[in-house]
């Protein structure tokens, strides 16, 4: 496997997870257990967040696994 695969599936690890830890956040924020002014709105945010995650980390790791691994 190319070090570019390697880092993209790394970083689709770290993106999942992420993605998980902050829908598990927002579930938490729209279910009123944190003091929010505006719960629905926070919680909308950290769900795109969480998307965004997932998207972006296995790019970032297929352009920097290949610089971190054949270093």
């Amino acid at each position: 496997m190319s070090s570019a695969m390697t880092g993209a599936l790394f970083g689709a690890g770290i993106g999942f997870f992420s993605f998980a830890l902050l829908r598990f956040v927002a579930g938490r924020i729209e279910q009123g257990k944190t003091s929010s002014p505006d719960p629905k709105r926070a919680a909308d945010l950290i769900r795109i967040v969480g998307f965004a995650d997932l998207l972006l980390f296995p790019v970032l790791g297929y352009v920097f696994g290949p610089v971190v691994l054949d270093a």
